[in-house]
């Protein structure tokens, strides 16, 4: 996509003086990642290489083309839409630093302006088309941000009074721990008339905010009070104030989330999948097969590792899937077996055989993040993947998420799965067979609504105990515990606020 759909009018150079602040104030950790998403001239790259960071340890990104005079001091990508590229990248670096771009969405053009309409707000709304791209690149850059990291952005005086800003900063308020508003007067860009704020924002993933605000008057006080916020002081004439409760929470549906599709179909699982007896008879080498989950009985925990699956394979279960490479088609075993296959063994004349090239190589799914099944006697629940390479049968559905997640965000999902009140969403979608089995397609699980809730450390730990409960039949169980954890993620802000406004509200 051409910069071109982006007006010129958008950009603005950050003061050198103002990123020397920008980027002290970040206060980088060593070793870790860093970020600048809009590069322009590289102001911001130019200061974090003077402070020791490797060029290895930092990722620019511009949607104009290059060269820049000091692209070679990062990973600079150009010609390329940082909303697209964050995509890919979600929890990948430690710090950002960017002083976005200032236009109304509605002077932003072609698949830049879809991407950001399709940006998300802690509410689960997208971003009107009122709003500025500014608000698109600093709702993305969020995602990109380790737990524990920090952000510091360059802002218009929108973020203050802009209506739809209101959301932006409680979105900044959900995900870290403090946020401090550095509230400039005077304009600090040749192009802008108006005051700026210089955001900084420590502690992502944390679970209560602290605010705090300074108003100044021009550029040398600006940098002043960030250059206190890189000591870790607080600015004199700083107001301070805790975070107000978050809103009800939002909801998104699941196929906003992650993808469900069908597992590989292979068009003969009696030849296509062995257990380990069969594999052994054939003395066919474990190269030659995918380790493959085929029975909603095979998802056993909440995550199936090598251990789960050695456990299934041990038990007789058939979970491998016969799928020799071309180097593999040598080995003696393997021509036995196709032998086999092509005098009888397989049904070679099945519609999804006789139509793929070669015949015995079953397509695969992309990238799997976990599993689901689609036809039990049970809701729904989701299995983690936690062993490379391990694959479903078209007896599973196959999860991924649309976005680059942490493993804790995996889990959350997890969690919301099992609460009571989306059981009974996923009861309301199930088609009731008269055995008893809960039919369920891709669309119906997609339609789904779950809510929107942060990640927290202890995730893992109830996805497990939980998703153990619901296995051993005590569904009731683990649909409490469940509740009690989204429970505990969104009042945890709400009590700690109530307890601090009776001791000092602002002061």
């Amino acid at each position: 996509m051409s910069h071109e759909h982006v007006p010129q009018s958008a950009t603005v150079y950050t003061p050198p003086e103002l990123a020397v602040a920008m980027v002290a104030a970040a206060r980088g950790k060593p070793g870790a990642l860093w970020l600048d998403p809009c590069v322009g001239d590289g102001a911001f790259v130019a200061q974090m290489a003077a402070h020791g960071v490797r060029a290895a340890q930092i990722s620019a990104i511009d949607i104009a083309p290059g060269p820049g005079a000091v692209d070679d001091l990062a990973r600079t990508v150009r010609e390329t839409d940082f909303l697209e590229w964050a995509a890919e990248h979600r929890a990948s670096v430690d710090h950002v630093v960017m002083n976005p771009p200032y236009a109304a969405l509605s002077r932003v053009q072609g698949k830049l302006l879809d991407r950001a309409l399709d940006v998300r707000m802690s509410d689960g709304h997208r971003l009107p088309f009122k709003a500025n791209y500014w608000a698109a690149f600093l709702l993305t850059a969020i995602d990109c941000v380790r737990e524990g990291g920090s952000l510091v952005a360059v802002l218009p005086a929108a973020w203050d009074f802009a209506k739809y800003a209101r959301k932006v900063r409680e979105t900044v308020e959900r995900a870290f721990g403090e946020v401090i508003v550095v509230r400039c007067a005077s304009p600090l860009f040749p192009k802008v008339q108006e005051g700026v704020v210089v955001v900084v924002a420590f502690g992502r993933g944390a679970q209560s905010c602290t605010n705090r605000r300074i108003e100044v008057a021009g550029l040398t006080e600006t940098i002043a009070a960030l250059e206190q916020i890189a000591l870790g002081k607080v600015p004199p004439g700083t107001s301070t104030m805790r975070a107000f409760a978050p809103p009800p929470l939002a909801l998104r549906r699941l196929d906003e989330i992650v993808h469900i599709h069908i597992g590989a179909v292979t068009g003969d699982a009696g030849y296509f999948l062995l257990n380990e007896d069969e594999r052994r008879k054939w003395q066919l080498p474990q190269s030659t097969l995918r380790p493959t989950l085929s029975r909603s009985k095979h998802l056993v925990s909440a995550a199936i590792g090598r251990k789960e699956w050695a456990n299934l394979r041990d038990e007789g279960a058939r979970v491998w899937m016969f799928w020799p490479t071309d180097s593999a088609l040598r080995h003696r075993a393997v021509r036995a077996y196709l032998k086999h296959g092509r005098e009888g063994g397989c049904n070679l004349a099945a519609h999804k055989i006789a139509k793929r090239d070669p015949w015995h190589r079953t397509p695969l799914p992309g990238r799997v993040d976990g599993f689901m099944s689609g036809m039990s006697k049970r809701l729904p629940f989701l299995a983690l993947r936690d062993m490379p390479g391990l694959t479903a049968s078209n007896t599973l559905y196959v999860v991924r998420f649309k976005k680059r997640v942490t493993e804790a965000e995996k889990a959350t999902l997890g969690v919301l799965l099992l609460t009571s009140s989306v059981r009974r969403e996923l009861a309301r979608h199930a088609r009731v067979y008269a055995d008893g089995l809960l039919k369920f397609e891709p669309t119906d699980l997609g339609g789904v609504r779950v809510p929107v809730v942060g990640a927290r450390k202890d995730v893992v730990r109830v996805l497990r105990d939980a998703t153990a409960l619901l296995l051993a039949g005590r569904e009731a169980e683990a649909s409490a515990m469940a509740d009690a954890w989204v429970d505990g993620v969104t009042t945890s802000i709400a009590n700690e606020n109530r307890t601090a406004s009776s001791k000092w509200a602002i002061a």
